[in-house]
Parts: structure tokens; C-alpha cells; sequence
């Protein structure tokens, strides 16, 4: 059996391999005595790294050299993840995602770790459940759920319905589910395209409502994902598949919460009904979500758990 593995593993290792290509899946922000590499790969993931970036770069403005060398922040579960620079002094491995182990999350922290070239010094984790998986088997964590930083209100003219992310990437009957009563409609657009957060922002700011789905896996681990944070920052009402840990993460009732399409369908009909007083209720959902979510949170939990 174990034999059996770590062939499997060595398998999976070579066909993780990536080339570097620094600004593209491989950053770097210098500290003097110290710098940071975050290594990621994908269009959602690197919404996700820039936003971080932009805080850790505030972040080194502010304060003194930590010194603590090269602390290498591999994040998502494709190739970058299983392929840290190997001269780091501190590796960190930001899990918020299971990749192809979606349907099966419970294999996916094991098989990462017979497969990176490099084990992780600490597993940052976004949810209860993931940092209990960690800490079972013998690693050290740190709570770092996902956040927002280049997402806010912009007065624009709101109308339509949207839906950020790829058509087929979710399971049919979660698509089915939460867009599928208006993925026909006139007033229905779906966009994958945007690689900057300037550019998701203003596009939410054009959307009366947006639909928010999770992966199956991340759902049941408690993982909230980067569009939640996004959207709700934007203050873009947003009608999301019923999630078991979204109201504990974002630390406030959230109702827009759909389990059939009949609640989406209602859900949808609400925020059209009462606009003004909707909008007025995720401008005050954008205002907690950037004040208790923003990266520059996130930024100090990462360096305190590299130290």
C-alpha cells in the first residue's frame, strides 16, 4: 500500500511541474531582509493573489524588516501549490481549495502532502474543518479565510443579473439550482474573462443581483470562497447557494440564501421589488465586509504565522 502511494505521488509530482513566470504565477515583494514569494496559478486564483499583494505591499511600507528570510506562500491545489521554491526559510501553504479532489476532499490533504517537493511549515486554513484536518495529522495552522481589498461600491447604474465564474466548472445541478431559473433570460450575463479586480468590481456595480455558487467539497469543509467576499464588497446583492459556514465567517446573518430554484426564483423577485431597500442593506453588508475582511487582516495573520 505505501509503496503503491508513493508511486502514485511521484506520478502526480511530475505531472504538477509549471514554469515559473514572475508576475504571472510567481511574485515577489521584497523586505530588505526579507521576502515574500506567492506562488499560484488560475484566473480566480490570481484575483485572489493580487489583492493580497497590493495589502502585503502596504504592509512592508508600514512596518519594519520582520527578517525572517524567504517565506514562500504556495496557495490554491494546482501545480504551484506542489512546487515551492525549494531555498525557502519558511513555507506556508495557503489551502483554500481541492482542486480535481473535489468529490472526494477527504483524500485531497494527504495525496498534497505525499506529492509537494516541499512540506509546509505551517497550513494556513480557511475554515474550522480544514484546520482540524491539518492539525490531525501533525502540522502546524493558522486561520486565514479569503478576503476582499480592490472591491467597493461605484455609483453606477444598476440593472440585469450575473453571474462571475465558468459555465460547466460547477456541478450541473448546483447551476441548475441557483442560475438556471434565469440563465435564458435577456437580462442574464455570465463573464470568466476579467483578470484584474478593478475590472470584476465595476462589472458587479453594473448587476441589480448576482448568483454565487461554491464547489461541493468547499461547501461541506466550511470554505467560503473569494466571490462571496468580492461581491458582497461591491455592495452587488448576490443570491448564494445555501453554504453551512457562510454567516459564522462573515460574522453576520446573511439571508440570501437559496436551497431550490423556487427560493432563488423568490429571492430574485425580493431585490427587484424593493430595490431601494435592498441596496441599502448590502451597502451595510460591503461596509462590514471590507472593514472585517479586508486583506491587510489577512496580511498580518500570514506574517505572524511565518514567524
Amino acid at each position: 500500500m505505501l509503496t503503491t502511494l508513493k508511486s502514485h505521488a511521484v506520478r502526480l509530482a511530475a505531472s504538477y511541474q509549471y514554469e515559473r513566470k514572475r508576475g504571472d504565477n510567481h511574485f515577489t515583494y521584497d523586505a530588505g531582509e526579507t521576502t515574500f514569494v506567492v506562488q499560484g496559478k488560475g484566473l480566480g486564483d490570481m484575483m485572489i493573489i493580487r489583492q493580497f499583494g497590493r495589502a502585503l505591499q502596504r504592509w512592508i511600507r508600514g512596518h519594519p524588516d520582520p527578517e525572517l528570510g524567504k517565506v514562500v506562500i504556495t496557495t490554491g491545489a494546482y501545480a504551484p501549490a506542489f512546487n515551492p521554491d525549494e531555498d525557502a526559510d519558511v513555507h506556508l501553504y495557503w489551502w483554500w481549495s481541492f482542486g480535481p479532489y473535489d468529490d472526494r476532499p477527504g483524500q485531497y490533504l494527504p495525496n498534497y502532502l505525499a506529492s509537494t517537493t516541499v512540506d509546509p511549515d505551517v497550513i494556513l486554513c480557511p475554515s474550522a474543518r480544514t484546520e482540524r484536518e491539518a492539525d490531525q495529522l501533525g502540522f502546524e495552522t493558522a486561520r486565514v479565510p479569503l478576503g476582499t481589498d480592490a472591491f467597493e461600491p461605484v455609483e453606477t447604474d444598476r440593472s440585469g443579473l450575473g453571474f462571475a465564474g465558468s459555465v460547466g466548472h460547477k456541478r450541473s445541478e448546483k447551476e441548475e439550482l441557483v442560475v438556471g431559473p434565469f440563465a435564458d433570460s435577456e437580462a442574464f450575463e455570465q463573464v470568466s474573462h476579467f483578470r484584474f479586480p478593478e475590472e470584476l468590481n465595476l462589472w458587479y456595480n453594473t448587476k441589480l443581483a448576482t448568483f454565487g455558487l461554491h464547489k461541493e467539497g468547499q461547501r461541506q469543509w466550511g470554505m467560503v470562497n473569494n466571490r462571496v467576499f468580492e461581491t458582497l464588497a461591491s455592495g452587488t446583492p448576490l443570491v448564494l447557494e445555501s453554504h453551512p459556514a457562510v454567516e459564522d465567517v462573515l460574522g453576520f446573518e446573511y439571508p440570501y440564501q437559496t436551497a431550490s430554484r423556487e427560493e432563488t426564483i423568490a429571492l430574485v423577485e425580493r431585490i427587484r421589488d424593493n430595490r431601494e431597500s435592498v441596496l441599502a442593506e448590502f451597502a451595510d453588508f460591503s461596509e462590514r465586509v471590507r472593514r472585517d475582511h479586508g486583506y491587510d487582516d489577512r496580511v498580518e495573520r500570514v506574517v505572524e504565522a511565518a514567524r
